[in-house]
């Protein structure tokens, strides 16, 4: 029996009710898997994931998708780019003389022996399908040069650009963005963003260019510089991708979409806002959220100590959890890995966000829309009608949602939520400032939590050196007292010379205490509640930051600048 009646048996036995359809699809594309399973998905019968490990199972190896895998970084590890275009082929991890090989055509044993014969290994071939590996091999190797090769094409076939000359009307722009040039360029954007990892596109009108910047591991870094008549065009584009007003370009504008890449679809969150050059437009990489995987505590780079402490405050079955740090810090993934821990069948989760961020099996999630009245405060007033067990709220954002919040806690609710501070005792204070009694914020706060990311030092190119008593001065008392090894990334090609990959998350959290919650009834300074603190063990942000650059995740200049000195309390008091 051939594969590809294999395949279309396989398929028979999931979709019983489908068997005419079936005929006539392998009748006209005999022989042709890939179109076979193009239809299948195309309507619904049956996920890419599943065809695809059909049709793998069929030719008798194993189905895997490139983009769930981490390559080999070593470019030696790879196959030269034209090679592996020419056999649709990928390396996916090598072990001492045996690699891992990624295949369109996993049978063809001419193409495997020639493989091998590169890479000087024996080859193991797995099936990854075609377009999956179309775009791996854009995203690893060539969005910069394909970033550049689309740019040059939009300014050939629109040759007055590059002379500056404006796109004054939206069917101009229209006719522009409907190009093949222009949406490869506009995709070429979004693959290099992929490949740097960054997690925001910036689209900035300046008045003679266009800037196109991304924020990759929490820092802006500029890209690419277009021709300033290439902006509106871009805006453009997004609108309508999101299925904006074109013609409006005078208020902001919020909107998402998807794009198809490879056998997923990541999901986007565009905004576009008016400035002074023209508007300006941001996207935000949410990822594929239809397989995101949920994060855990486990996962976050917490100290045990951290950790066992925000479980505690978890499992109360009532009170409020309080996550603080500014926008981009991690709060909603660190709300998440404690929403897991709780996700359990006797419990009635529920989530009010603005936007939703992960999809959770288990959870009622409810989307925020201002526009038409839909608030934090009348879904989370609302939610406490339906029977709720655990609340997850995006953000406290005004007294009224506070106040809401506090009250659901006091009838037996646990209520998890954020707001933006500076720290977590500083949180504290705040609510009382926001004009929350504190009578309710006493018994209802349970713990608060805060948070920020600093940049983790690249494994590839990770040294180590003596610091400086210069460098140790805001850290300790007596920089001069021994030498302290620290660590430093030299700069690389797999972290683009920066020294940096990924983001590492350092905290502090206060759990209550009948101390604290006195000092709080009588609107106590943060200077006292940090004392107060200190005698049940706190410490702070810093001094976890501290710990880390001595273990080697990240640098004490990183933590310098994402953390404060701890407030002193003045003797007078």
């Amino acid at each position: 029996m051939s594969a590809f009646i294999q395949f279309i048996e396989s398929v028979r036995k999931l979709l019983p009710g489908q068997k005419a359809f079936l005929d006539s699809l392998a009748e006209l594309h005999g022989g042709e898997p890939m179109k076979v399973m193009k239809e299948l998905v195309d309507r619904s019968l049956l996920s890419h994931a599943r065809v695809c490990q059909l049709w793998a199972d069929s030719l008798g190896v194993a189905y895997v998708n490139p983009f769930n895998v981490e390559l080999p970084a070593d470019p030696a590890l790879q196959l030269p780019a034209d090679t592996a275009r020419r056999a649709q082929a990928i390396v996916l991890n090598t072990l001492v003389d045996t690699a891992t090989i990624a295949m369109a055509d996993p049978t063809d044993k001419r193409l495997i022996d020639s493989i091998g014969k590169v890479l000087g290994r024996v080859v193991s071939p797995v099936f990854s399908h075609p377009n999956e590996i179309a775009s791996i091999l854009d995203l690893h190797f060539g969005a910069d040069e394909q970033l550049a090769g689309s740019l040059q094409r939009v300014c050939d076939n629109w040759p007055t650009l590059e002379g500056g000359r404006e796109i004054r009307h939206t069917q101009d722009a229209a006719e522009l963005v409907s190009s093949q040039a222009f949406v490869e360029l506009f995709n070429s954007i979004v693959l290099t963003a992929f490949r740097r990892r960054a997690s925001d596109i910036h689209l900035e009108s300046a008045a003679d260019e266009c800037l196109v910047r991304m924020r990759i591991d929490g820092d802006m870094t500029t890209i690419l510089t277009l021709p300033r008549a290439v902006h509106e065009a871009l805006i453009v584009r997004i609108k309508v991708l999101c299925g904006l007003d074109v013609a409006q370009n005078r208020l902001p504008q919020d909107g998402a979409f998807e794009i198809q890449f490879g056998g997923k679809r990541p999901a986007f969150r565009a905004s576009t806002m008016p400035s002074l050059y023209g508007e300006k437009g941001v996207l935000r990489i949410l990822g594929t959220l239809s397989d995101q995987s949920l994060p855990r505590l486990g996962g976050l780079g917490m100290a045990d100590s951290t950790r066992n402490a925000l479980k505690r405050v978890v499992l109360n079955p009532n009170g409020i959890l309080l996550v603080c740090g500014p926008t981009g810090s991690g709060k909603t993934t660190t709300l998440y890995a404690c929403l897991n821990e709780l996700n359990r069948a006797d419990l009635n989760l529920v989530t009010i966000e603005d936007p939703v961020e992960y999809r959770m099996r288990g959870a009622n999630q409810h989307q925020v829309n201002s526009q038409i009245g839909l608030n934090f405060a009348n879904i989370l007033r609302g939610i406490l009608r339906q029977d709720p067990d655990v609340i997850l709220v995006g953000e406290i954002r005004d007294r009224e949602t506070a106040g809401i919040a506090a009250e659901a806690a006091l009838t037996g609710h646990l209520v998890l939520s954020t707001l933006h501070t500076n720290d977590s005792l500083q949180a504290l204070v705040r609510l009382t400032e926001m004009g929350i009694e504190p009578h309710l914020v006493a018994p209802t706060i349970t713990g608060v939590m805060s948070q920020r990311l600093v940049r983790r030092i690249c494994p590839a190119c990770k040294e180590t050196y003596e610091a400086s008593p210069q460098e140790l001065a805001p850290f300790f008392h007596n920089p001069d007292a021994a030498p302290v090894r620290l660590f430093r990334g030299r700069g690389c090609p797999q972290c683009y010379n920066t020294g940096f990959v990924g983001r590492v998350g350092i905290y502090e959290i206060v759990e209550m205490t009948e101390g604290m919650r006195e000092l709080i009834l009588r609107r106590a300074s943060q200077a006292e509640l940090l004392e107060e603190a200190k005698r049940f063990g706190f410490r702070s942000m810093r001094y976890d930051g501290l710990k880390k650059a001595l273990l080697g995740w990240t640098t004490l200049e990183e933590v310098q600048r994402s953390t404060l000195p701890e407030v002193a309390r003045d003797p007078a008091e």
